[in-house]
């Protein structure tokens, strides 16, 4: 197969000066976006991990890199920092965007103290379309932008949150199956799960509630033999962390409300991130979902009871070996077709008209 012409040479490339350091609405850091990011821009960073308060000493080095590189345009990474863009922007006449996610603006928590930055800004990346609706209410001058989902390896968790979720499992007997059900939305769904599939489901597997609220929460609606018998719970946020430590402890997720319905950052990156946790997800009234692939990167099963009893017990009925290696072929596809390449293309055609240079197909530009 021909080598893709490029849409523009390298000598086009926008020149970007980025600041702060990108992390996705599940806390991880998105080192792959920065990678294919520098194959369609010349990107400089300014990396930093201090708090908004130092924004005096990030703005002097953004400076001096905008100096030193002939900056085109002004990238904030993190949010937090927006302050330095309207900066740049108002005294040195440069084009200044934004990455935001669900945790940056909080559509459900209120609105972040930069809500005053935010509008004197050009233009806002953003992965959910419920971000970009509040910001088109509340920060109409604002250009918005929404961005492919792209999926990425879990993190080591850290030791920390992997004694927490061991601890959750204490006492469990050894070889006794353990499937992860993050906690939904709406706890009907819980309730159902409860009562009409767990005590139908071959093997009689230990499930592990993960993400609830509170312990009291849950040891209301489980009951206190139930917490010592059949469901053990974690309390806990529902990041990238706490799914990777779940996955190594776990021999299947479980979404019996669907993707759509549970509770936490969006429903595609958490989709994306149960996809990558190297164990089968089944997942019951997702048969819409974007990113989940039937037989693909996980079981998609119709609002059925009967149906979403048979493919668990199934699922859960495999031998280790072929169970650990169907779901390390579910992250495999889920890595390969959701890509950084994709937003990396959408932020660089943004970055080359803001620049004065909107991207043109080789083989249309004039002689």
């Amino acid at each position: 197969m021909s080598k893709p012409v490029p849409l523009f040479r390298p000598a086009d490339h926008p020149r970007v000066v980025a600041v702060g350091c990108y992390r996705d609405p599940l806390g991880m850091a998105g080192a792959g976006m920065l990678e294919a990011l520098r194959q369609r821009a010349d990107l400089r960073l300014v990396e930093t991990s201090q708090a908004p308060w130092s924004a005096p000493g990030v703005l002097m080095r953004t400076l001096r890199e905008v100096r030193a590189h002939d900056a085109e345009l002004v990238h904030i990474l993190d949010a937090r920092h927006a302050t330095v863009g309207r900066w740049m922007r108002a005294k040195k006449g440069l084009p200044a965007t934004v990455s935001l996610t669900s945790g940056d603006v909080r559509v459900t928590r209120g609105w972040p103290r930069t809500a005053a930055v935010l509008p004197q800004l050009d233009l806002a990346f953003v992965t959910e379309p419920a971000v970009a609706a509040a910001l088109r209410t509340r920060a109409p001058r604002l250009d918005v932008t929404v961005v492919p989902p792209a999926a990425q390896p879990l993190p080591w968790p850290r030791k920390d949150r992997m004694a927490a979720v061991t601890r959750a499992l204490k006492g469990v007997r050894p070889g006794r199956l353990v499937i992860g059900v993050p906690w939904p939305a709406d706890r009907r769904d819980l309730r159902w799960f409860r009562d009409a599939i767990m005590p139908l489901v071959d093997g009689g597997p230990l499930c592990l509630v993960f993400g609830a609220p509170s312990r009291r929460y849950a040891r209301l609606l489980f009951g206190a033999r139930g917490m010592e018998t059949d469901f053990r719970v974690y309390q806990g946020r529902l990041d990238g962390d706490t799914i990777a430590a779940v996955a190594r402890c776990v021999d299947a997720f479980v979404v019996p409300s669907g993707i759509g319905g549970l509770d936490g950052a969006s429903p595609t990156d958490l989709a994306l991130a149960l996809a990558m946790g190297g164990v089968p997800v089944v997942t019951c009234g997702e048969a819409d979902s974007p990113v989940l692939a039937h037989e693909r990167n996980a079981f998609v099963v119709e609002p059925d009871e009967r149906a979403f009893v048979h493919t668990l017990s199934q699922v859960m009925g495999l031998p280790a070996v072929q169970r650990h290696a169907l779901g390390e072929d579910f992250a495999r596809y889920t890595l390969r077709q959701w890509t950084w390449d994709a937003v990396a293309e959408v932020y660089a055609e943004r970055f080359a008209a803001l620049v004065g240079r909107p991207q043109i197909p080789a083989d249309l530009r004039a002689a």
